[in-house]
């Protein structure tokens, strides 16, 4: 018997501030940990030559597939929509 378990990822990507709101912890440690690379954000659009002031913005998606990854048991991956 297979047991199938859905989970939803309400947006793909969130700010400091919402990860921090939905993880409860200080914005400050979410913001430090995107600094040291210790969470996934979306890759920023630059413009030649300039730096970009995006917000950067943590990749919730990645986040869930990194947690599935190191799940022990036997584990299947399937997206909708993907091919």
């Amino acid at each position: 018997m297979t047991i199938q378990i859905a989970i939803a990822i309400p947006t793909p990507f969130v700010t400091a501030q919402q990860f921090a709101d939905l993880a409860k912890m200080p914005v400050a440690t979410v913001k430090n940990k995107i600094q040291r690379g210790e969470f996934p954000i979306r890759k920023k659009r630059s413009n030649a030559g300039s730096s970009s002031r995006e917000t950067p913005l943590i990749n919730m998606v990645a986040l869930t597939l990194e947690g599935a990854a190191g799940y022990q048991g036997n584990l299947t991956v399937h997206i909708e929509g993907a091919e």
